[in-house]
């Protein structure tokens, strides 16, 4: 790994802090995609525009050189590859792109070259080519691996792919990527069980490369698992519940998020509407509960906002980060609003700042430091 000169790195932090924050909602019932401006002193949101689709969006990704967010619009069905003002943060319309389906989620592979999809409804994962940062074309690659297919992800080294399939199937499929030709193979075993009755949703992968953390939609949970990163394998180890001991109403999760230092999960609750949080044991990666912090009507997706400090450790240009990932934002799907936390990074905890209205069924958040 390269470490920069403290001169360099001072150089490189400055300029990212004199960047600006931008947040990303899809408003999917405005089937619009709404800009916001976030200030890192207080934390407070500011609408700056938006950005109307041929659809409802849903899922929205980064491009790797952080130039472009491609959008899955979800009932066209078609991806968009839209273009970042580094300086207002508001959108350009560059192209749009068949889709295999109605696609939950979309992921952009290490290399740039190719989008990764998972669609829901219609059961399948694909893969679409990506060129000169444009998803183009028909799907090079469509695979059914039944129905509830809600992520797909890489590994940390780009060499496997990851589905978790909700619902009956309970399941996360796990396949062979070649970052060359664009190619998905299925791996043996072909998929890791999810706990009984848990219906994985989301995953992210913890970045030491060693554990992946799985968020359960149907019985309300986070799982804990190993992964082997020379063969592409998941070994579950413990679920825990992501609600209060004795609450047994209906609900389900959502999403679920790892802040860049690896000592924090959390995940959002649909019902309890709440964001419950975890500790990470940094020797097993075993979790503990943290407990809930209330936030606003069916919070389906919430972003950790990146900082210039946590792109630099994620670049490999530093060592440890005093203030990163400071913002929380979530949204409420049902009351069409928006919810600013500000974290405690030492202790993992979100202090609620300030409600924001924004578009309809809000599907999606990101945060971009440009």
């Amino acid at each position: 790994m390269k470490w920069f000169s403290l001169a360099s790195l001072f150089v490189f932090l400055s300029a990212l802090s004199n960047a600006a924050t931008f947040v990303y909602v899809s408003e999917s019932k405005d089937k619009k995609i709404a800009v916001f401006s976030l200030d890192e002193k207080n934390g407070d949101l500011t609408r700056v525009g938006e950005i109307e689709m041929n659809g409802a969006p849903g899922c929205l990704a980064l491009s790797p050189d952080r130039k472009k967010i491609y959008a899955s619009v979800r009932s066209v069905p078609e991806y968009a590859t839209l273009e970042i003002d580094p300086k207002t943060g508001l959108l350009k319309s560059l192209a749009v792109a068949p889709a295999a389906g109605s696609a939950a989620y979309i992921y952009p592979d290490k290399t740039g070259k190719w989008l990764l999809a998972a669609s829901y409804g219609e059961g399948n994962i694909s893969v679409s080519k990506i060129v000169d940062g444009t998803v183009t074309g028909e799907p090079i690659q469509i695979i059914e691996t039944g129905k509830k297919a809600h992520c797909i992800q890489t590994d940390p080294a780009n060499k496997f792919v990851f589905t978790p399939h909700a619902g009956e199937l309970n399941k996360v499929e796990q396949h062979k990527f070649d970052a060359t030709t664009g190619k998905l193979e299925s791996n043996e075993p072909s998929h890791l069980e999810g706990a009984e009755g848990a219906g994985p949703r989301h995953m992210q992968f913890h970045p030491n490369q060693k554990w992946a953390y799985l968020v359960n939609e149907q019985d309300k949970s986070v799982t804990h698992c190993d992964y082997d990163s020379a063969t592409g394998l998941l070994t579950k180890r413990k679920t825990l519940s992501t609600h209060p001991e004795g609450w047994d109403q209906k609900g389900s999760c959502a999403d679920i998020e790892i802040s860049g230092d690896g000592k924090f999960v959390y995940a959002s609750n649909r019902g309890h509407n709440s964001i419950a949080g975890f500790s990470i044991d940094q020797e097993t990666g075993k979790l503990t509960a943290l407990g809930q912090t209330p936030t606003a009507d069916t919070p389906r997706s919430f972003n950790l906002i990146e900082d210039g400090e946590t792109i630099a450790i994620r670049a490999g240009q530093a060592r440890h980060s005093k203030n990163a990932e400071t913002f929380m934002v979530a949204a409420g799907q049902k009351g069409s609003e928006l919810v600013v936390y500000r974290r405690d990074v030492k202790t993992g905890a979100l202090t609620k700042l300030k409600t924001y209205p924004c578009g309809q069924s809000p599907a999606w958040v990101m945060g971009v430091k440009m």
